[in-house]
Parts: C-alpha cells; structure tokens; sequence
C-alpha cells in the first residue's frame, strides 16, 4: 500500500534544539514526510534518514529570496510542492504556518500547524518586517489552517486570547523516543542538579544560580552542571568563578546533553514569562529527564507545569522564587530515595503521556481527518 504523504515545513533545518522536528518525521507510520527548508543551519542537526528539500540550498545570505518566500511568491516552494505531491502539509511554529499557508492553498493541500510557545506569545516588533508580514497573516493562518496544534494547554489558552477559532484548536503534547535507555541511578548519583538550555531569560538560569548560592550553604558538596549557550553565559561564568560546584558545559548535541543529565540526581529549568512575552510552550527536556527517572523541579506557570505530576515526579515553584527553589533543590538533593521514587514514577508517567510511539498515531489520525482518502 502506498503511503500518504506529508510535507513537513520549516524555514531552516534544523537548530541542535529542534530534535522533536526529526523525531517527527522518523515516527510516522501511516505518512511518508518529506521535510522541507529554505535552507539549512550550518552547525545544527546532522541527519541522513529524513529526506529533505531545500529552496534556497547554498543562499543563506539571499534576503530577497527569503522576503519573497514569506510574500507567498517563491517559485523554488512551489515547485517543491509540485515534485513532492502532498496529502498534507505539517508547518512547525506559527510563523512558519503563516509563510508556508499561500502555498498550500495555491497547491490545494490542507495546512495543519503546530504552534510551540515563543511563536504564540512573544511580543512583536513593529519595526520587524518579519514580524509585520507575521502578525498581518495571524488571523487568516486562524481561518483558514486545517487545525492547530499547540502543544499545552497553556498555548491553547493563550491562541484563544488572541481570538483565533476554538473549533481551529486542539492540544497535541510532542512525543519523545523513549527505547531501551539507560535510566539515571539517581539513588547513588552525586549531589548533582542538571539544567540543560539556552542561557535566556525565559529559562530561568538566572534563579536556578541564585538559588544554587544558597543551596551551597547547606549541601557544600553539591554540583550544579549547566548544558546550553546564549547571551547569560557571562553570568554562568562569573557564579562558576565565584561560587564553586558550577561545570558549564556550554552548547552540546542531544547525546551529550542525556549522557549529562543521566549524571545527575535532580532535573530543573524554572521557566517564565520573558519581558518580550517569550514564554515556554512544554518544556521537552523536562520530559525526557523524567524518562530518564530524574525527579525535575520546574515552574508553576507556563506551559512547563504540564510536564509533571506535582510532587510525584517532580516539584513546581514560581519561576522567580530563588528561595522556594532552593528548598526545592535540597529538600530532593539531600533524599536519594525519595528521588528515586519519584524518578521511577516519573519514567512511568512519561511512558503514558509522552511516548511518540502513542502520540504519532493520535498526529496520523488528526492528517486523516482531513486528507481526501
């Protein structure tokens, strides 16, 4: 039987952060994707068993390429579309949807969008022209895309208070690869709290070293490793040369980052709401640190506490309470056992909610809802 076929979009292809995309694509079962870019990013993911097109291979610094793709008038998309044939086209972030929706309703394709967090509600800049072309298409991307997806119910909440379509929207959490990974042995692990993203300040890096000083006063033997780059680097350094017990590992691939999280006892990103509105959609590493058996400590608010069961797999403090965290941090640093309950609690519950292997059936059966069998 011939499979149906999915185009898979998303401007560039693909940042080290974006493993969910390629996981997409590897999991479908019942659809063929074929991812498709403008172009690539140079030192992001490496794959070879997806297949990808890209329009403007080679033309990274083509800015008049780039506008008229997002005008809806690139002949290189169009012919992409024409040579690959899709039943269905899947456009990863709001933006994308936006740019991508002329072509797929010029080629007679319905659009289904899935929309991850800074793309809902990060403020937009009126002098961007990106942002202008963006915000000027929201509202038809709202109408006229088969559905969108956000991936919490926090983002579902938030595209409501923007006015796009009930009808149009419908929560899909992203599924990770779960497999035969090694678990954490949180019982015998050190006294180490992980944290792995980029140093921004939606993160929340900046709370979790504040709260680690204080941390240190009453565990001195406690580690704080930090995987990720970005503009609070400085600050990483200076609480490393300062404080002690700090390993920044800077920016590292997907397996690195598990082979580091699986060093440690605790999980934490305490993510918030950025002064630019940029706010965590789910929180994925929050997911596969609690696959991994890690107890995590993460934030009340935005999409991040959907990834935990309050105080059985983790812990939830308001993402700028330094003080709460810490007595988070030590209350799990200091009881190996209880983590390790929590931590095989938590590899059970991602195993029900977040297994790829259940949620890419349930994404096939949203495509056929609207592909003409």
């Amino acid at each position: 039987m011939t499979k149906k076929r999915v185009l898979v979009f998303t401007e560039k292809a693909l940042a080290l952060s974006e493993t969910f995309i390629a996981d997409h694509c590897r999991s479908l079962f019942d659809y063929e994707p074929v991812l498709v870019a403008l172009d690539e990013v140079q030192t992001g993911l490496k794959f070879d068993d997806v297949p990808v097109r890209y329009a403007m291979e080679g033309k990274s610094d083509d800015m008049l390429g780039r506008l008229t793709f997002r005008l809806g008038y690139s002949p290189q998309i169009d012919a992409i579309f024409r040579e690959v044939r899709p039943h269905i086209v899947h456009a990863h972030y709001l933006t994308n949807g936006t740019f991508i929706l002329p072509y797929a309703q010029r080629h007679g394709v319905p659009l289904v969008v899935t929309a991850h967090g800074y793309d809902v509600t990060r403020k937009l800049k009126p002098t961007s022209l990106y942002d202008q072309i963006f915000g000027a298409r929201k509202g038809v991307l709202g109408r006229r895309a088969a559905i969108i997806l956000p991936v919490s119910d926090y983002l579902r909440d938030k595209l409501l208070e923007q006015d796009f379509p009930s009808q149009k929207l419908e929560t899909h959490y992203l599924g990770i690869r779960l497999g035969p990974s090694r678990p954490a042995d949180v019982a015998t692990n050190p006294e180490r709290l992980v944290f792995a993203g980029r140093l921004v300040e939606k993160k929340g890096v900046d709370v979790v070293l504040q709260a680690f000083e204080i941390v240190r006063a009453t565990l001195p033997s406690a580690e704080l490793h930090l995987v990720g780059d970005g503009p609070l680097r400085p600050m990483v350094d200076a609480a490393a040369s300062r404080l002690g017990g700090i390993v920044a590992h800077g920016a590292a691939p997907h397996d690195r980052v598990l082979e580091i999280m699986r060093s440690g006892r605790v999980f934490t990103m305490p993510s918030r709401e950025a002064s630019d509105g940029d706010a965590e959609g789910l929180g994925l590493t929050l997911v596969e640190a609690q696959a991994m058996g890690l107890p995590v400590v993460t934030s009340s608010e935005t999409g991040t506490r959907e990834t935990v069961i309050p105080n059985v797999t983790g812990l939830l403090v308001a993402p700028r309470d330094f003080q709460g965290m810490a007595e988070a941090y030590v209350s799990l640093l200091s009881d190996s056992p209880r983590c390790a309950t929590m931590g095989a609690a938590a590899r059970a519950w991602v195993e029900r909610r977040f297994d790829i292997g259940i949620q890419t059936p349930k994404l096939e059966r949203i495509y056929d809802r609207f592909v003409d069998l």
